[in-house]
């Protein structure tokens, strides 16, 4: 074999090789998002579970954070009447 064809034969062969090391990051790239996501859920039902636990309502929660639930304000035209 002469050394163009090792070479070229190393090139392929490195070639194929970070091919495959792409579609293992891809792969754990898609992992993680979906860790993540799970994650999220999780923390999600866990303040689900503290306002049940603590017997607190979502509006109660909202009140004592400082977040204005706008569903529960009138609107002018209620104001004004």
């Amino acid at each position: 074999m002469t050394k163009l064809e090792e070479l070229e034969k190393r090139k392929n062969r490195l070639e194929a090789e970070a091919e495959k090391a792409e579609q293992q990051a891809k792969k754990y790239q898609e992992t993680a998002k979906q860790k993540r996501q799970e994650s999220k859920r999780v923390e999600a039902e866990m303040l689900s579970e503290t306002l049940v636990q603590s017997g607190m309502s979502l509006s109660e929660l909202q009140d004592l954070i400082g977040i204005k639930n706008n569903s529960q304000q009138p609107t002018k035209s209620e104001g004004e009447a």
